[in-house]
């Protein structure tokens, strides 16, 4: 009778072993092992944000692609160890919504999209970015005597979160400067605009 009673709790004590182990497993594995060393991205995206302060009457909104390279393998000592990589972001979404003259359509590149990935975490990678590209857009942007090609520079702070190897979730958040150099007879740009981001992205070899 004791053997019997004992069994169901021996069964327990296994099935809880078990879950820890998977769960310890599922903790230590490493789903980034592919932004540590050279690989390739290609991910979707979709982005919104908005002017700030003399430009907060202007919303935006992005969608579009991504494809680059890590271009190292591990870099640095400590915390500051990462990798660096290159990505180019295609967005022929690309709408600004201004409150105060007409919503515009217009199409994104940026050829220039420097990433330093911090890689100490299995799971979860946070990066800086830099970024430097152009907007075409169907009419003057800000609304008035200005140009239809603006250029857009700025930087950010974002995470990877792997969900299994080879694919990772990603969230950014950047400040941007839209300004056409003085092509236009005016420039009066978009001075500050905070725009955020999500993404999926899938890592190859």
């Amino acid at each position: 009778m004791i053997r019997l009673i004992m069994k169901p709790s021996r069964f327990f004590a296994l099935a809880l072993l078990l879950v820890a182990s998977i769960a310890s497993f599922a903790q230590t594995e490493d789903n980034a092992a592919a932004i540590r060393r050279e690989h390739w991205v290609l991910g979707a995206l979709v982005s919104g944000g908005t002017g700030l302060n003399d430009n907060s009457d202007v919303q935006f909104i992005r969608a579009g692609m991504r494809g680059g390279r890590v271009m190292t393998g591990e870099l640095g000592p400590g915390f500051l160890r990462g990798t660096f990589e290159w990505d180019v972001e295609v967005t022929p979404v690309d709408y600004g919504f201004w409150n105060k003259g007409k919503n515009v359509y217009g199409f994104g590149l940026n050829p220039v999209v420097l990433k330093w990935n911090f890689t100490r975490g299995r799971k979860l990678i946070p990066y800086f970015l830099a970024q430097a590209g152009v907007l075409w857009t169907a009419e003057d942007v800000p609304p008035g005597d200005t140009s239809s090609t603006n250029f857009t520079t700025g930087g950010g702070v974002g995470v990877n979160y792997f969900i299994k190897p080879g694919r990772s979730l990603n969230w950014d958040v950047r400040a941007i400067h839209i300004s056409n150099a003085s092509m236009g007879n005016h420039n009066p740009g978009v001075n500050e605009s905070l725009q955020f981001s999500i993404g999926y992205n899938w890592w190859k070899k």
